[in-house]
């Protein structure tokens, strides 16, 4: 996957503009067969991508496109609707590096089994985290 990343972003890129809806980019995967876990790491990196300007752009290299990807501990606790959730708040800015893996952590202590999208979101707003409603749903950040 992290190998067709660059081409499906080129993709997108003359596809979508900077200003389209998620909603929209997550409808056009999902119509060419990628599943809700593909979607989410598709998107963070679209919006990591777009997020910068021109300037920015013109100097990525492969490590622009790092993502966060489970550790062996890690795989199967989430959902990929949860996953994709969490790859797009950071992906957008409303987590940084370190508060993602704060989220993580505190997802992983508290739920038993498999981590849900709405055990996520409910981690995300007891520790003070807007995440702008809904898997989604633009993010507004202040």
């Amino acid at each position: 996957m992290d190998a067709r990343i660059p081409h499906l972003l080129a993709r997108l890129r003359k596809r979508f503009t900077h200003q389209q809806d998620v909603a929209d980019v997550e409808a056009y995967l999902s119509s060419k067969g990628f599943d809700r876990g593909q979607i989410g790491t598709i998107v963070s990196a679209w919006l990591s991508d777009i997020g910068g300007g021109e300037r920015e752009k013109a100097r990525l290299t492969p490590l622009a496109y790092a993502i966060r990807v489970q550790g062996p501990h890690e795989e199967g606790r989430f959902s990929p609707e949860a996953w994709g959730h969490l790859l797009t708040l950071r992906a957008s800015g409303v987590l940084n590096s370190a508060s993602l893996e704060l989220v993580i952590e505190r997802v992983l202590e508290h739920t038993d089994g498999q981590a849900t999208l709405e055990e996520v979101q409910a981690v995300l707003e007891l520790a003070g985290w807007d995440t702008g409603g809904p898997f989604g749903a633009p993010s507004t950040v202040h």
